[in-house]
């Protein structure tokens, strides 16, 4: 196992292991951010189209458990997660650079995209978008094993609250980036010329950038004999127990062994849990903003303000959850404080509409940005929880599949839902956003009360011995 860490070296390790999502996030504001306004702002393709072009990212949650299951399978004595983690950023800076490329092919016709080959330059968009969802796939699942590898569960929640804080810094560097990248483009009259250029630097300095920070995040970290120490505290019995179940791992195939992960009572409970919770916690993504214009009349930049006051709760509730709540009461009944107290936000950001109070709303957003950060974190840590030595990668990568796929489904459920509820009553906009809003808060409760079926030891006890029991037979 892991040697116990001190507080100031387990902040080190988060800050090196760290850089890796600080990429990440850099990565996410100039894709999402920069080059989706770049084509629907400048240079005039549709936001259906765009969307659907950069959103195809996200398909690719599923293979989260093949590449997690690939890293396993790699025989003790050679690094299991280091390669995926290195070749991802590589292959993340070569693909942004493809993405940048042909954005600025797009944008040197401007502003009429309507060429011979605009198809087949967004299909390609399409395509490099796909591929930078897999990158992030096989690079994201093998990190998060590297970190079980690297920590014990006791030092877990910190090293993962301060990784998650890089990931939101990473937000703030690639919004400085842009803006010293840019330069003259950044203006409100830019024209065509100032673009081009800025396009052309961006996707010669971001490449290098994201690939030096991926190699750096974790070079020399991990040991080769890591894969020896995953059974290093089990007594004799259960030493062979795993030995067993790891030599029976080899010979199934991935559906066989979701098919015997399924068959734990454990993993549909925390499964169902676990897609609930991440489900609440993002439903009001969508509709945040246009709540505050709707309701209380405010301007665009009034609105867009409203995520400072989320950001500075997010970094407080990941402090607080990290730091103190789930050594003090666990992960468990953390998510289910986290849980109870977003529907308390969430209840005070609804009471401010009929109020009119700007200081209510402000307050009650970042006291859900700390709910967010509590929730967030607690669900990280519960998916960390919920792996046994010998499958870390497979079961992080499922857990990461969901936890994608549940949280994209949760951005577009609330757009179409606050339509659904505005066409039931009638336009009425506060009842409309009231009934999100409550959803948002039932669904929360109802993951809380799921949450109290939840058994961490039992579920590792049943995964060892699943496996085992299939070898078993079989020489029987």
């Amino acid at each position: 196992m892991a040697q116990p860490l001190s507080v100031v070296r387990v902040v080190r390790l988060g800050l090196r292991l760290g850089l890796f999502q600080l990429s990440l996030g850099i990565l996410g504001v100039l894709i999402l951010g920069l080059l989706n306004r770049l084509l629907i702002t400048e240079i005039g393709v549709s936001a259906a189209l765009t969307a659907l072009a950069f959103g195809a990212q996200q398909l690719m949650g599923f293979s989260r458990a093949w590449f997690g299951d690939r890293s396993d399978r790699i025989p003790p004595g050679r690094l299991r997660r280091t390669p995926f983690i290195v070749l991802s950023s590589l292959a993340l800076s070569l693909l942004f650079g493809g993405a940048g490329w042909v954005v600025l092919q797009l944008a040197r016709t401007m502003p009429s995209a309507e060429q011979p080959f605009f198809g087949a330059w967004m299909g390609l968009l399409t395509l490099i978008s796909i591929a930078i969802g897999t990158a992030v796939a096989a690079g994201g699942t093998a990190f998060s094993a590297l970190i079980v590898d690297l920590t014990t569960d006791r030092e877990r929640p910190r090293v993962l609250s301060v990784v998650w804080g890089m990931r939101l810094l990473g937000v703030l560097l690639g919004t400085a980036l842009v803006n010293r990248i840019f330069g003259a483009a950044c203006g409100l009259e830019a024209g065509q010329a100032a673009v081009i250029a800025g396009l052309e630097r961006l996707i010669v300095v971001t490449p290098l950038l994201l690939f030096g920070l991926g190699v750096l995040s974790v070079f020399g970290l991990e040991r080769r004999d890591l894969p020896n120490q995953e059974t290093e505290s089990l007594d004799v019995d259960d030493q062979d127990v795993a030995d067993n179940s790891r030599d029976g791992r080899e010979s199934l195939t991935l559906l066989e062994l979701i098919g015997r992960l399924r068959s734990i009572p454990q993993f549909g409970r925390f499964t169902g849990a676990l897609c609930l919770f991440t489900f609440s916690m993002f439903l009001n993504d969508a509709v945040l903003e246009p709540y505050g214009a709707a309701v209380f009349d405010m301007s665009i930049c009034a609105t867009t303000a409203l995520n400072a006051f989320l950001a500075v709760g997010f970094f407080v509730g990941l402090g607080l959850s990290g730091f103190q709540l789930v050594h003090r009461i666990g992960n468990i009944r953390t998510a289910q404080f986290g849980a109870v107290f977003a529907s308390i936000s969430l209840a005070l950001m609804l009471l401010s509409a009929p109020w009119q109070s700007f200081e209510s709303l402000y307050f009650s957003l970042t006291l859900f940005g700390v709910s967010l950060g509590i929730c967030i974190h607690a669900s990280f840590t519960l998916m960390f929880s919920f792996v046994e030595p010998g499958r870390v990668g497979l079961l992080l990568g499922i857990w990461g599949a969901l936890y994608a796929y549940s949280r994209g489904f949760a951005t577009i459920s609330g757009g179409g839902l606050l339509t659904l509820f505005k066409t039931w009553n009638g336009g009425d906009m506060f009842g409309a956003y009231g009934g999100v809003f409550g959803l948002q808060m039932i669904g929360f409760l109802a993951a809380a009360l799921l949450m109290h079926r939840l058994d961490v030891a039992g579920f590792r006890k049943n995964v060892q011995f699943s496996v085992g029991d299939v070898m078993q037979g079989a020489l029987d």
